[in-house]
């Protein structure tokens, strides 16, 4: 629904022309909604995507171009998403099986189930840094170049 409405947005100021800080226009000439102006407060606004110049806006093609369009690449937010969905189902997974293995070791005590839980242990730990990883690299796309 986003991703619709800013497709709608985008296709709003290049029909205007308003694409360069010279032919930037305000929100009511290009008939945009009054939601436009409050997401340009928020994360709308830190994408870069939509330039403010003395209350005019314009599209920046190059920042669009450069966060992946619309996130219809491969490889951009939609996958993002996918991957960060992905390592929380396996590290919830991960965490249920140590857990089960600590209350198993609790009565019946073996050096196996502690190998194997430390096993665990240490493949959260990595699926915890891949998702810092994945979050920041999604963050940086986000923010606008200097």
């Amino acid at each position: 629904m986003v991703r619709e409405w800013l497709s709608e947005v985008v296709e709003k100021f290049r029909e205007e022309g308003a694409v360069s800080p010279d032919r930037a226009m305000t929100a009511q000439e290009l008939g945009l909604p009054p939601g436009f102006q409050e997401a340009m407060k928020r994360r709308l606004g830190r994408s870069g995507i939509f330039v403010e110049v003395n209350g005019r806006y314009y599209l920046s093609e190059e920042r669009l171009k450069e966060i992946g369009g619309l996130g219809y690449r491969e490889g951009g937010m939609r996958g993002s998403r996918k991957r960060m969905v992905t390592l929380r189902m396996v590290q919830m997974i991960t965490t249920v099986l140590f857990v089960t293995l600590l209350l198993v070791n609790l009565f019946v005590q073996s050096w196996e189930i502690r190998v194997i839980s430390s096993v665990f242990m240490v493949a959260w730990l990595v699926i915890s840094v891949l998702q810092i990883y994945y979050l920041s690299r999604a963050r940086r796309r986000m923010s606008p170049s200097p």
